[in-house]
């Protein structure tokens, strides 16, 4: 086995070990290649859409996905409403809050199906809406269904159809050295959840131990061209499975591992200084504000002899390619600062660099989808096109 390093003009200087064991592709590199990818985005976005006049003003951008002709569709949390954006910056509200036909609550996950069809996971409802050409085509509800209405989470769909779901929601107190998530798909005229694989989700803590590490290790799965992908944040090995469950390749490497230091905390916490008052508005006095941070400190314990986590949240997009993001400290919500694209048959494409303060949302059809914030933290839709180097 050779080190994978650097070549010239971006390329790696030597590949990965690829073997077979018993039908899984198995991909090993012997270190960390470092080499650029062969897209990047484009210099300057496309497309910035928010803050200007007549423009919807966003209040909280939770998801946001892109049609094939460049459309995006927005979900603004705060306002509960999907908002399509046209080509000409003008935008149409798609579906606005409330518990009637074509209404929202919470939406987690929504999925575009074709040129104009918008599968919307509506959590706050307890139901999936299918929305076409702006209009409802089909709902289906889930009320009394506990384990698809809030335990499981929409990640993507497979060849046939079917929904590819996770876990959601958990209690502290599990026995486990790690709790088991479970990879899910549904059909969504059954309704039964077949529960196809597990995955270590989240580590063990004592029920006495109320403190938190700021840095936790979590294990993240996603759904990737109709194929599950799931690893944990403190392995360097993530695993593709069939949407049947059955592993069909597993990608390996062996990182430098970089440990929590007083810099990492202080990013931390500043970025904690910055998200609780926001969430909190009823809290006017400067003394109150200082208050609840400093409780919501005391709730977190550096842990300095485990290492920072390895890898961010990661997605794919409409080539079967894995956006893997480098851990950045609150990097979920405010954007990581570079990628790295792996192949769909798990090999290392490179490194991917995004602008600084961008929260990609999705990508597909030679576009990345994002949200940045001004000073002012107005937010704006900007899109980006993935250019050849």
């Amino acid at each position: 086995m050779t080190l994978a390093g650097c070549g010239g003009d971006g390329a790696p200087a030597v590949g990965p070990v690829v073997r077979d064991s018993a039908g899984v592709r198995i991909v090993e590199y012997a270190g960390t290649p470092d080499h650029a990818a062969p897209v990047a985005l484009s210099p300057e976005p496309v497309r910035r859409y928010g803050g200007g006049a007549g423009d919807y003003l966003f209040a909280s951008i939770w998801d946001g996905v892109l049609f094939p002709d460049g459309r995006p569709a927005i979900f603004d949390a705060r306002n509960s409403e999907i908002v399509l954006l046209s080509p000409d910056d003008g935008y149409q509200v798609l579906a606005g809050p409330g518990e009637g036909p074509g209404e929202v609550g919470f939406v987690p996950s929504m999925f575009a199906m074709g040129m104009d069809s918008l599968l919307v996971e509506d959590d706050g409802n307890a139901r999936f809406t299918l929305f076409v050409a702006g209009t409802v085509a089909r709902s289906v509800g889930l009320q009394g269904n506990r384990v698809l209405s809030r335990d499981l989470r929409g990640l993507g769909i497979d060849a046939s159809g079917r929904l590819l779901m996770s876990s959601a929601s958990y209690r502290r107190g599990f026995p486990d050295d790690w709790l088991p998530g479970r990879m899910v798909r549904l059909d969504l005229d059954a309704l039964v959840p077949d529960t196809v694989a597990s995955y270590d989700w989240v580590p063990f803590r004592p029920p006495d131990d109320e403190t938190d590490n700021p840095f936790a290790r979590v294990g993240w799965v996603g759904a990737i061209a109709g194929r599950f992908v799931h690893g944990r944040t403190d392995t360097p090995e993530l695993v593709w499975r069939q949407s049947d469950g059955a592993v069909s390749q597993v990608l390996r490497w062996r990182p430098d591992w970089v440990y929590p230091t007083d810099e990492h905390w202080q990013v931390f916490e500043a970025d904690l200084r910055v998200t609780l008052p926001a969430i909190n508005p009823q809290l006017q006095t400067e003394a109150a504000i200082e208050d609840m941070i400093q409780r919501a400190l005391a709730g977190y314990r550096v842990e300095p002899d485990q290492p920072l986590p390895l890898f961010g949240a990661f997605f794919g997009d409409d080539e079967g390619r894995l956006w893997l993001p480098e851990y950045a400290v609150a990097g979920q919500r405010h954007g990581y600062p570079s990628y790295t694209l792996i192949s769909s048959t798990g090999e290392w494409l490179g490194k991917v660099e995004a602008p600084p303060g961008l929260r990609i949302l999705d990508v597909a059809h030679g576009r990345v989808l994002g949200v940045v914030s001004d000073d002012m933290d107005v937010e704006s839709v900007v899109v980006y096109e993935l250019i050849s180097r």
